[in-house]
């Protein structure tokens, strides 16, 4: 089996748990990635995803579940301050189950939410809980900035 084919084959291990939890989410082939769509207060939503990742210890299966909540610009003028990068740093000790992270995007840089979970030992319950505690802290930074992009 080809590397697309064992990330397929865990987005669809990770999928058949997300249905048990009841989120209903798409697979993408191409990139590969499954992502789901959350309705929250005030008429706002938010988008989470799931990439897998290369083997856990023990060679399990490992995925990424991750919520993108602003777009940064690279560069001196476009980038992320150095107090943002420090309040994101201090609202990480606040979260429970996720971190915030800066990730590359295509045109600079993206903040996210996210946790790493082995494949194997992921139940129904901890799904839920993960894709609702990413969610709500994505869109909670995200609205600061006045957006509801994600």
């Amino acid at each position: 089996m080809d590397t697309s084919e064992q990330e397929l084959e865990v987005l669809r291990k990770f999928s058949d748990i997300a249905a048990l939890a009841g989120i209903k989410g798409d697979i993408n082939e191409e990139a590969p990635s499954f992502s789901a769509g959350f309705e929250l207060p005030e008429g706002r939503s938010q988008m989470v995803y799931v990439r897998p990742l290369p083997e856990a210890v023990g060679g399990k299966d490992a995925v990424c579940i991750f919520s993108p909540c602003r777009r940064v610009k690279k560069g001196i003028l476009g980038g992320l301050k150095k107090n943002e990068a420090m309040e994101l740093l201090q609202l990480n000790s606040q979260l429970l189950l996720a971190r915030y992270a800066i990730e590359d995007a295509e045109d600079g840089y993206m903040v996210v939410t996210s946790i790493d979970c082995v494949l194997d030992t992921l139940d129904a319950e901890e799904v839920e809980a993960y894709f609702w505690s990413l969610a709500i802290a994505a869109d909670n930074y995200e609205k600061r900035f006045g957006g509801d992009e994600f």
